[in-house]
């Protein structure tokens, strides 16, 4: 069923533990070990295409010699093969993005996806988490030379003699059957750990430049994510709870408001809330066709505003627009599309988790990559303060489960009511934005846990809203350097614990 070959420059008593290992762990009983000793006659490339040549199975894996792997791992990965009958290539881990350098790790925390641990002797073992782990394939450009297996009946090209001998043998192999059309994934379907960690030499560099005579005409190649990881969020019943009260505000860009809010009625339970709509100046016409678009549901309000202060608007829908039976606030921007019950998922953290404060999700770009998984707040080796999203532009390298942190955005938040007007509302003195980010820290000032689940996702078309100009960013850097600057330093051991501090 497969065949695995690998290349050895170790001893016999080394190279029979190693071939007993793969056997008692692959899971099968058709199995081909190919093992080629070998001190430095002959390159990766040439053992691995002479392998091929001997092989008695369609699917190949080429592997160093320094990896263990865990129990059953031949059976998931024919099992990889079988579900994904569309690809070719399977690795352990690679990357998405292949840059006009050659050194395909270059933006690793945006594009490389995989995990791997490593335990060099002597050392503890680590866990190299380049993505989280997906029940999917993770379609890549490359692969790592770690753990290789394929089709050979969906290949294209071999091994590339050609270049080197220890090094880039995998990125020539993957790169021209992908530019020929050869899916090429990362499963994390079994764990794989290394016993070394690899290190670029002089072979290396030289390597890289002839691969990027070879092909840099081509690059880079960007693979952006095909999907969305949208976990199932299934829904049971909450006793005693009160509503939530969607708060939208709004100007024009009907189509959008409409997927919005279409998607709130599409996967939660419209029984648990009710949405406000905060028109901030959209034309008349734009307003008839709001009123039209919406008027098929019946736990919607349209309220007129004749300005546009995000913290003031919101603050005004709560203060005179919500009776008592609304409990829990979620803050909307009208950009956003839910792709799973949110609500639902948002209200169980706070009927089965103590002391929250805010409640986030996992935001998407239109074009998949990740926006925000939460906010992240680190000071720096010169005491500067700087916020940013986590894990935003990257590709896969999102959490899967529900965390604390320092807050999320207030493009998709959930907060009770009471709380809310515990801390004060949103701060109407920022230019633009960043009220969110002082309400969340005020929650932790009161003893209360922020939270980011990222298995609730939605899609945030920020990019098609916002004009990112110095304009937009001054006025962020004045807003953050007058105001939340001094909050954070007043308050710093209160949330000094959500804090990265870089020494």
């Amino acid at each position: 069923m497969i065949t695995i070959i690998y290349s050895t420059h170790k001893d016999e008593q080394y190279n029979n533990k190693f071939k007993q290992h793969l056997l008692q762990t692959v899971g099968l009983k058709n199995v081909q070990v190919l093992e080629f000793q070998n001190n430095n006659e002959f390159s990766l490339s040439e053992i691995y295409n002479k392998g091929i040549s001997q092989s008695i199975f369609d699917i190949v894996v080429c592997c160093h010699n320094d990896i263990k792997l865990e129990n059953g791992w031949g059976k998931k990965l024919l099992k990889d093969f079988i579900d994904n009958s569309d690809y070719g290539i399977i690795g352990k881990a690679g990357s998405c993005y292949f840059p006009e350098s050659g050194v395909y790790w270059e933006r690793m925390q945006q594009t490389m996806v995989g995990q791997v641990y490593h335990h060099p002797d002597g050392q503890n073992k680590w866990l190299s988490k380049y993505s989280a782990k997906l029940p999917f394939l993770i379609p890549v450009v490359t692969i790592d030379g770690l753990f290789i297996s394929f089709d050979k009946t969906k290949i294209n090209h071999r091994f590339d003699e050609t270049i080197g001998r220890f090094h880039f043998y995998d990125y020539l192999f993957c790169v021209p059957n992908y530019l020929e059309g050869v899916k090429i994934g990362v499963t994390s379907s079994f764990e794989i750990t290394h016993q070394s960690v690899g290190q670029p030499n002089q072979e290396f560099w030289e390597s890289k430049d002839k691969f990027i005579e070879k092909w840099g005409n081509i690059l880079p190649l960007d693979l952006k994510p095909e999907k969305i990881y949208v976990p199932e969020i299934k829904e049971k019943p909450i006793k005693n709870i009160g509503k939530v009260a969607i708060i939208i505000p709004t100007k024009g860009n009907i189509k959008m408001l409409k997927d919005c809010v279409d998607s709130f009625y599409q996967h939660c339970n419209s029984n648990l809330f009710n949405i406000f709509i905060a028109d901030t100046g959209s034309t008349d016409e734009e307003k008839n066709s709001l009123k039209n678009n919406i008027k098929e549901y019946n736990n919607i309000t349209l309220i007129e505003y004749d300005y546009y202060n995000f913290a003031k608007i919101n603050n005004d829908v709560v203060k005179n627009y919500l009776n008592d039976n609304y409990e829990y606030l979620l803050f909307c921007n009208n950009d956003t599309k839910l792709l799973n019950n949110v609500i639902y998922g948002m209200l169980n953290i706070f009927k089965t988790t103590p002391k929250v404060g805010t409640v986030g999700c996992r935001l998407h770009f239109e074009d998949n990559t990740v926006q925000h998984d939460g906010i992240i707040c680190v000071i720096d080796k010169n005491n500067s303060i700087k916020l940013s999203h986590y894990g935003i532009t990257t590709y896969y390298n999102h959490a899967i489960n529900n965390r604390k942190l320092l807050g999320s955005t207030a493009a998709l938040l959930m907060i009770k009511k009471e709380t809310f007007i515990k801390c004060g509302f949103f701060n109407e003195n920022y230019l633009s934005c960043l009220e969110d980010v002082e309400l969340n820290l005020k929650c932790l000032t009161l003893g209360l846990d922020n939270y980011c689940n990222s298995d609730l996702v939605a899609y945030h078309y920020e990019s098609k809203t916002r004009n990112d100009d110095n304009e937009k960013t001054n006025k962020f850097v004045i807003d953050f350097s007058k105001t939340l600057t001094p909050f954070i330093i007043q308050n710093f051991d209160k949330i000094k614990t959500h804090i990265q501090i870089i020494k």
